[in-house]
């Protein structure tokens, strides 16, 4: 695995934001809120998983004490067969403009270095380097009595996508397309706000492999507070939800993916407006996907155009 370019490439960027005096928006400015115009805010975020544990796409057969058979129902939580692990580390590089009051535009761009090894391999193949790339486009529709945005996305298949036997690649080799409601509100007098958004993902067909991944519903949830100027908290929710895909024009019900996560974060002002946030999200529940914690450490900044917005 190419880890030593991912540290590289961490360290690097980590010292230039930490090195600048620029402002970034308070993190209640995330969700439905919508940038000032002229503003540009942009984030890092540093992503760790390992797990030796699944939640199981297939009922799995078992033998119980008493000698008779039975079975891991769909959804458990087991060990991966073989005693598989997976493990992936990713940066996500991510930025939005304030083209006006009520208009944002915004891209993001993962890097990834994973790899799932089990007893079964000599050697564990690994997959390093740039995902797909990710654009928005945020309209706010209301502002009273809360914030109601309106958040399209797209997913383009600008990562190495390969088909190759246990590797997990880089890119997924298609389309995606966001239709995303977000809604949020102050809780003034007191301080602190809560958000939620619910989205549906258009999933096109990878044509190389003749997959179809099934679309997909997304739910995040989440309430926050800055209880002092330098530190603020938060509870996150967030679930996947997949319908069933298709294989060579077989509709099966063994793409479908679900997963939701609980994820209490924390940030705390490092310089300004600048904030460094740590998270760590446990799986509640799911199929067909990593079981587990997540860490995520993320350094946000950002600064206002001034003169060179027109």
């Amino acid at each position: 695995m190419v880890r030593t370019a991912t540290n590289q490439l961490l360290k690097a960027v980590l010292l230039a934001l930490i090195g600048t005096t620029l402002s970034a928006p308070d993190p209640v400015e995330a969700g439905a809120w919508t940038l000032p115009s002229g503003r540009v805010w942009t984030k890092v975020s540093w992503f760790r998983q390992t797990t030796q544990e699944w939640y199981i796409d297939a009922p799995e057969p078992v033998l119980r004490s008493d000698g008779t058979f039975g079975e891991h129902a769909i959804g458990e939580r087991r060990p991966y067969r073989f005693d598989g692990e997976y493990d992936s580390r990713a940066i996500f590089f991510e930025g939005f403009v304030g083209l006006t009051d009520w208009l944002d535009l915004g891209v993001q761009v993962p890097y990834f270095d994973q790899v799932f090894d089990d007893a079964t391999r000599t050697e564990a193949p690994s997959a390093a380097g740039l995902s797909d790339l990710r654009v928005f486009a945020k309209t706010r529709l209301l502002q009273k009595p809360l914030i109601l945005t309106l958040k399209l996305g797209a997913k383009m298949p600008t990562g190495e996508f390969r088909n190759e036997d246990g590797l997990i690649p880089v890119g997924e080799g298609q389309w995606d397309f966001d239709v995303i409601v977000q809604a949020g509100r102050s809780l003034w007098p007191l301080p602190a706000y809560a958000n939620v958004d619910v989205g549906y993902r258009v999933r096109t067909k990878n044509d190389e492999i003749d997959r179809d991944p099934g679309d997909e519903w997304l739910v995040n949830a989440e309430i926050g507070a800055q209880p002092r100027p330098w530190l603020s908290v938060a509870l996150k929710y967030e679930m996947l939800r997949s319908g069933k895909g298709e294989t060579f024009g077989i509709r099966t019900a063994s793409l479908i993916k679900r997963v939701s996560y609980l994820a209490p974060t924390i940030g705390v002002r490092v310089h300004g407006d600048t904030w460094l946030e740590a998270a760590m999200r446990s799986s509640l529940g799911g199929r067909n996907f990593p079981a587990g914690r997540q860490y995520v450490v993320g350094l946000s900044t950002g600064f206002d155009a001034g003169g060179i917005w027109p």
